[in-house]
């Protein structure tokens, strides 16, 4: 049964989506540092227009900073696997807190398997096509994560927002190597050819406890 929700059909209007209240969580995906949404946005999931930012903000203001690296998950329908790029991230920056805080400057890498109990990869940073009754983290391994990210309501959104329903997502892991602290915010540049569709969620751990993105935080790539 496909979750139910009113959308704006126009790509061109959702992707300057007007921010709105919304409800706590522990990760959230943003459209960038200086962005309206880059700390909350009541997009459910986020809209993450043309400009080539994401951003990754630790909502809560008592969490730990998170042990490195934090892991940026890429879900791109597999229609369209193909047209993303080896290694997609040109830029990693963070700031800790967000905003006005410490700027320093990060990497980022393939994952590798093991990390935080994740599968080792198909090939470089892809780690296999998540399929029908699946949902993104348990399909990794990463454990105590949120379970919203499902199959079921990724498809749902790529149906509704863009018309084209997905037979499955193909799964691409990075390691971030950057500090994100309490209200702090990790700020990822993209190659502009992501495609839309995609989406992104988070992963890290902190104090012997996950934090993960839940489906109403997570961002999606509203054009190329």
């Amino acid at each position: 049964m496909r979750r139910l929700s009113l959308k704006v059909f126009s790509t061109a209007l959702l992707c300057f989506a007007a921010s709105t209240a919304w409800s706590q969580s522990t990760l959230h995906i943003g459209p960038g540092s200086g962005t309206t949404c880059a700390t909350g946005c009541a997009g459910d999931p986020n809209l993450i227009p043309g400009a080539r930012n994401v951003d990754i903000y630790q909502t809560s203001a008592g969490a730990p900073t998170l042990s490195q690296p934090v892991l940026f998950i890429l879900g791109v329908p597999s229609e369209f696997g193909s047209r993303l790029p080896i290694m997609p991230i040109t830029g990693v920056k963070a700031m800790n807190p967000y905003p006005g805080g410490t700027k320093t400057t990060g990497t980022a890498t393939f994952a590798a398997g093991g990390t935080y109990g994740l599968i080792n990869p198909v090939s470089d940073g892809f780690f296999g096509t998540m399929m029908p009754g699946q949902e993104v983290y348990s399909f990794l391994g990463l454990g105590g994560a949120n379970n919203s990210n499902s199959f079921t309501n990724w498809f749902a959104e790529d149906d509704e927002y863009f018309r084209f329903e997905p037979t499955s997502f193909d799964i691409h892991v990075f390691a971030l190597n950057a500090d994100v602290g309490p209200q702090g915010l990790i700020n990822v540049s993209l190659v502009r050819n992501v495609p839309k569709g995609t989406f992104i969620v988070a992963y890290g751990q902190g104090n012997g406890k996950a934090f993960s993105v839940p489906f109403t935080e997570a961002g999606l790539k509203c054009t190329y």
